[in-house]
């Protein structure tokens, strides 16, 4: 067998790509022809630990870009959409680092949303409902894969764009000079992505029945908000809604974690005052929605003064507590 020529760069490079889970091996230079007319084939699956994204509706679309072709000796001539665009001849040069495969991976993917570049359909595939996804008959060259957003009920998924070799050379992992044309089993590519939370807001409404109008005070209302969100964490705040008179109030805690569970107290009910609803309710928050519960209270018929007030303690840089008082429907959390 002929020994193996790779370039210092190269070989850094993909040395480089061995550690990095999310990123497919880049080709490398090998000794063996590459058989230009042969078709390839790639197989594609989510990582494990996003195992909510199996189950996204209509899968993952992914997609792929032809960059450059391929010839018999492994070197690339880019194609005429991306001229300009990504520079394959760089491909040979030492100084070559992941992040400037990365770089020209983004500027395919810009060149391709400002210019409406189409693949054909049968570059085009989607994860089934084990997370998997397979493409075939694939011509020989350097590809961009482009997995499109993702969105589940509580988050969004983005998808960093990367450049892949078909065929793709694994000397340095296998000792090999063989160029592979099926990516399958463990030479598949692993979409890793970037999970961003989504998120909604809680509305606590408020009915106050009747007031005691010789009192001459404000009746003062305190509820506790316990949030649990999907990834276990615990929040709790207090919100306070004061009345001078009968009628109805809002208070609003915006930006919770879209599935969080919500558990609402009323823990201070004015003095005079008695609740008509019950004392706790729960709920749960949706993305880019509102989620409400409804309390409502009335006059008891004592006489009694006095109104609640919430006091906000907050841990400072220097491990000491600082305390402030809320205004009327602000929320202080623990």
């Amino acid at each position: 067998m002929m020994k193996k020529k790779v370039k210092k760069g190269s070989a850094l490079l993909l040395a480089l790509m061995l550690t990095l889970s999310a990123v497919p091996l880049m080709s490398v230079q090998g000794a063996n022809s590459v058989e230009v007319d042969r078709l390839c084939s790639v197989d594609f699956s989510i990582a494990g630990e996003f195992e909510n994204l199996k189950s996204v509706e209509g899968g993952v679309q992914i997609k792929l870009y032809k960059v450059a072709s391929m010839d018999s000796s492994g070197a690339y001539t880019v194609e005429p959409d991306f001229d300009g665009v990504v520079d394959v001849a760089s491909l040979e040069n030492t100084d070559t680092s992941a992040d400037e495969w990365s770089t020209r991976a983004e500027a395919a993917k810009t060149k391709i949303d400002e210019s409406g570049i189409t693949t054909s359909a049968d570059l085009t595939t989607a994860t089934n409902a084990n997370g998997e996804a397979s493409m075939s008959n694939i011509p020989v060259g350097l590809y961009l894969v482009d997995a499109e957003q993702a969105m589940t009920p509580n988050y969004l998924y983005d998808f960093e764009p990367y450049l892949i070799s078909l065929p793709n050379n694994y000397y340095y992992q296998t000792g090999s000079d063989d160029w592979i044309y099926d990516l399958s089993g463990t030479n598949a590519l692993s979409l890793k992505p970037q999970e961003t939370e989504r998120f909604g807001d809680l509305v606590i409404n408020k009915s106050l029945t009747n007031h005691h109008v010789t009192m001459g005070e404000r009746a003062s209302f305190v509820f506790q908000v316990d949030i649990t969100t999907p990834k276990d964490e615990s929040i709790t705040k207090f919100i306070q809604l004061s009345f001078d008179g009968t009628g109805n109030k809002q208070a609003m805690i915006s930006d919770i974690p879209a599935g969080s569970a919500i558990r609402v107290e009323e823990v201070y009910t004015g003095a005079g005052y008695e609740l008509t609803s019950d004392p706790e309710q729960t709920t749960e928050i949706a993305a880019d929605d509102v989620a409400g519960v409804e309390f409502t209270n009335a006059h008891d018929g004592h006489i009694t003064g006095g109104y609640g007030v919430v006091n906000n303690f907050v841990l400072d840089e220097n491990n000491m507590y600082t305390w402030n008082q809320l205004n009327d429907n602000s929320a202080a959390q623990e």
